[in-house]
């Protein structure tokens, strides 16, 4: 029996049924929500997402990757919330989008990897909720160098936990496959 983390606990594989792999509850910027909660109306946000939820759970959805990361603004307590009151698994991503926090690309990869690894063996800011999914971002141009470091980080921890990884791309300058050779090189088959 094998099971996935979803952000209400372990669940099946064989139990997921149809499912969607590349959905947000509702992003913004890292510590926005902390530093201005003004900004965002939490429960409208929350009541947009429910019913929209449901009306997916309605025609047939019954797990959701929800794959904001922490510097989208992630709202893990939401994300649960959303999940309990939809009847949608919800699977939380650890992991980073485009826009690499700046000591990101100072560090070695296993430093941000032992982050990555915590959110998905211990939980996400505290609350026990675990990841199930490494997210990782590279855009026009190619692979930054910090980018670099989060998707050889993204492949450590993927190497350890053997969690999927799922990748945002820029298709028209075959950005994908940049990224593929460094997670190969990293051992990701």
């Amino acid at each position: 029996m094998s099971t996935v983390n979803t952000v209400l606990g372990p669940v099946d594989t064989a139990d997921l049924g149809f499912t969607l792999s590349h959905e947000h509850v509702g992003t913004n910027a890292a510590g926005l929500r902390h530093t201005y909660p003004e900004i965002i109306d939490r429960p409208a946000l929350k009541e947009q997402a429910v019913a929209a939820f449901k009306e997916a759970y309605a025609e047939g959805v019954r797990t959701m990757f929800e794959v904001s990361t922490f510097d989208l603004g992630r709202d893990i307590e939401l994300i649960r919330e959303v999940s309990q009151e939809s009847g949608i698994n919800i699977i939380a991503a650890t992991g980073n989008h485009l826009a690499v926090p700046r000591p990101f690309g100072d560090v070695p990869p296993s430093v941000i990897a032992k982050m990555y690894v915590r959110e998905i063996e211990e939980g996400i800011e505290g609350t026990g909720i675990k990841a199930g999914i490494i997210k990782v971002a590279s855009d026009r141009g190619g692979v930054t160098q910090p980018q670099e470091v989060v998707l050889r980080a993204a492949a450590l921890t993927h190497n350890q936990t053997g969690i999927p990884i799922s990748t945002h791309t820029w298709s028209p300058d075959r950005v994908g496959d940049q990224q593929v050779r460094i997670l190969e090189e990293e051992g990701v088959d």
